[in-house]
């Protein structure tokens, strides 16, 4: 959660970015680009595709920048923008992608993940990591987002029905069935139930 006295600067940043000063909106993208890119990486599950849903966030932002209500904080704003566009772009790629037998193979680049524990839920062990870096790719996006939304963000349900835009039972629905698959997929290595809800 933003400090009010960081709120106010990034009102101030905004402000000046309405106002055309292409610097105050070049100061938003560097604080929150790193943070975004991570969240964004583990939805996309590539960097390739982190980095074009990024370039797109932050061009959405900036041409809605005038329908952020400063009332609120800035950065769940901007997180929805990012959560969405990587939910879009797996749906459009999915679409437009014919399955091949690379994508079946569990060292394909589609899980190329940082190697971060931070981004892993900080689990141990070079093994776990990587099969819950492939066990969180074939997991539906919509899904991988609510878990991470939870997991890896600490967001409550209410925050994350509003950032997503879905009702708290859908949320609830879609936790309880990432959580169900990633417990098949991992076959004990994790036990998500033990992850608090």
């Amino acid at each position: 959660m933003e400090s009010s006295s960081n709120d106010k600067d990034i009102l101030n940043f905004v402000k000046r970015s309405l106002s055309g000063d292409a610097n105050a909106f070049e100061w938003i993208i560097k604080k929150y680009q790193k943070r975004i890119y991570f969240t964004v990486l583990q939805l996309v599950m590539n960097h390739d595709d982190a980095d074009d849903v990024i370039q797109e966030t932050f061009i959405k932002a900036y041409t809605k920048l005038d329908t952020y209500d400063e009332n609120y904080p800035f950065y769940p704003w901007l997180y929805r923008i990012a959560v969405n566009t990587a939910l879009n772009h797996q749906k459009k790629k999915s679409r437009t992608r014919a399955l091949s037998l690379d994508d079946l193979d569990g060292n394909n680049h589609q899980h190329d993940l940082s190697e971060s524990p931070q981004q892993a839920f900080q689990a141990e062990g070079g093994e776990l990591l990587s099969k819950l870096k492939v066990a969180l790719g074939k997991i539906p996006p919509e899904q991988r987002a609510v878990f991470l939304l939870r997991v890896r963000e600490e967001l409550s349900y209410q925050e994350i029905s509003e950032t997503l835009q879905i009702s708290i039972g859908t949320v609830m629905s879609r936790l309880s069935r990432a959580r169900d698959k990633l417990r098949t997929l991992l076959n004990g290595y994790l036990e998500i139930k033990n992850i608090e809800v």
